[in-house]
């Protein structure tokens, strides 16, 4: 059986007025996984997961959840 992906982030940008948080981040996480997000201080690390919980809304790019 094939792994169906439970998050998918599909060049994610973020942007604060002219500030870019992220730009063009791709993940895909699969049921099961345990990862790491890892980076420097101001980096886009918890902007990041905020928009997967949903707590802020991406510029740009796509976000499936559970398919």
């Amino acid at each position: 059986m094939e792994k169906q992906p439970a998050i998918e982030l599909k060049n994610i940008t973020k942007r604060f007025g002219n500030v870019v948080a992220n730009k063009d981040v791709n993940l895909t996480a699969y049921r099961g996984e345990i990862l790491s997000v890892l980076g420097e201080n101001g980096s886009g690390k918890t902007t990041m997961l905020n928009i997967i919980g949903g707590l802020d809304q991406y510029t740009s790019g796509d976000l499936v959840i559970n398919g």
